[in-house]
């Protein structure tokens, strides 16, 4: 099986509607967690978390990044979405790879910024592992 076949039947099976209530799901947790964070760290306009593109800013700010933190994670969401319109796999899988690292580091600067070790933010690309690791940013001590 290519790229190609593989990246459109995730497409296909993430798009139903299964699919959309786990999104909705996931979102509402990172967006919970987020902002709970955010206040613990008194940082103003925590609702913002809620936000899709408005979080990737106070991820940065949470985590005391600077502004380039931004625009890293913007480049590759404007860039995955040219991937997907024009249909170039290869071009989707490389900019996924890029945002992973980019959104690894920023949970590295958010898990310090809690007085949690950098390398315990790395953790949040491994899957069902990044959900505790939400959980234990946002609600423990």
């Amino acid at each position: 099986m290519d790229a190609s076949a593989i990246i459109y039947q995730v497409w296909s099976s993430y798009s139903s509607g299964w699919g959309l209530c786990v999104s909705a799901g996931l979102h509402a947790w990172l967006a919970l967690c987020l902002m709970l964070i955010a206040r613990k760290n008194g940082v103003a306009g925590a609702w913002t978390a809620w936000l899709p593109i408005a979080n990737f800013r106070l991820m940065c700010i949470v985590g005391k990044s600077p502004v380039s933190c931004f625009w890293a994670f913007l480049i590759p969401v404007v860039a995955l979405a040219v991937g997907v319109f024009v249909w170039l796999p290869l071009w989707i899988m490389a900019w996924l790879g890029i945002w992973a690292v980019v959104w690894a580091l920023a949970w590295a600067r958010i898990s310090a910024s809690r007085g949690r070790p950098a390398a315990y933010g790395l953790l949040i690309v491994v899957p069902v592992l990044n959900l505790v690791l939400l959980g234990n940013l946002a609600f423990g001590d």
